[in-house]
């Protein structure tokens, strides 16, 4: 029997919102993470277009108009009610149905995080970007 993943047992969905920021001195695209409430998909994809558009109208203000809200990237229930340790969000790796293998994502060393979150004597206030 096929499991029914269109309604999220906890109430909560993790979906990746994409932009594009033309011209900021970051990345040109950035994958925003953010929760939302909602049981079925289609409300939680419709809460995520809304902030998606929401957050990118922010954006133009914040960058004199160069960000631009490109779809959901990734939209799926949260299995585990919120504790320490609990799942947020899981994705498989391996051959895809065309045959390709996407393999697995980039693993970090405690001193390639410690260089990324801690700040620096040559740092400016500015928290550093995650790789890409």
């Amino acid at each position: 029997m096929k499991e029914n993943h269109a309604i999220s047992p906890t109430g909560w969905w993790m979906a990746g919102l994409l932009e594009r920021h033309e011209q900021s001195s970051r990345a040109m695209y950035w994958n925003n993470y953010r929760l939302i409430r909602a049981t079925h998909w289609r409300e939680a994809w419709q809460k995520a277009l809304a902030l998606g558009h929401r957050d990118s109208e922010i954006g133009r203000q914040a960058f004199s108009g160069s960000t631009e809200f490109l779809g959901i990237t990734d939209l799926v229930p949260v299995y585990d009610a919120f504790e320490d340790g609990a799942e947020l969000l899981w994705k498989e790796y391996g051959a895809g149905e065309d045959g390709t293998d996407d393999g697995p994502p980039e693993i970090f060393t405690e001193a390639e995080l410690a260089a990324i979150y801690e700040p620096t004597a040559e740092a400016d206030d500015e928290p550093p970007s995650p790789p890409s």
